[in-house]
């Protein structure tokens, strides 16, 4: 069970208030606010035209990022690393095997220092133990 600060309980109450999407987790980064939503509700969360998540970065004076949760690891894995888009994600035991089309792609997931991966991985051990493999 996730336990929450008074602080976090209030954004997630506001955001669900302003979006209607039911949110599953909300944790804050060094930058920004990250709220997971409920399998699809991805599209109700971020509104027309990202209108909610404008509204809710002047609310909340920070970045916003929303997260789609999947009960699939590969789909979960999919909506973490949105945009990019690898050419094959597969299970093999405690790996996640993420293969890209070109370095451009690897160096997206990486990230400097590999602190995207760090924070993807971070985030993935939330809810999944495997470890994510780059190839």
């Amino acid at each position: 069970m996730i336990s929450y600060d008074q602080k976090t309980i209030g954004f997630i109450n506001l955001f669900e208030k302003i979006t209607r999407a039911q949110v599953k987790d909300c944790f804050q980064e060094e930058d920004a606010l990250v709220f997971v939503v409920q399998p699809g509700q991805i599209g109700i969360a971020v509104g027309k035209g990202g209108v909610n998540i404008k509204k809710l970065t002047n609310m909340f004076k920070k970045k916003i990022k929303v997260i789609e949760f999947n009960p699939s690891p590969e789909k979960f894995m999919l909506s973490l690393i949105y945009p990019t888009r690898p050419k094959e994600i597969r299970l093999d035991g405690e790996k996640l095997i993420l293969k890209t089309e070109n370095n451009k792609q690897k160096g997206q997931i990486f990230g400097r220092d590999r602190s995207n991966l760090k924070r993807i991985q971070g985030i993935l051990n939330k809810y999944f133990k495997f470890e994510i493999v780059l190839e």
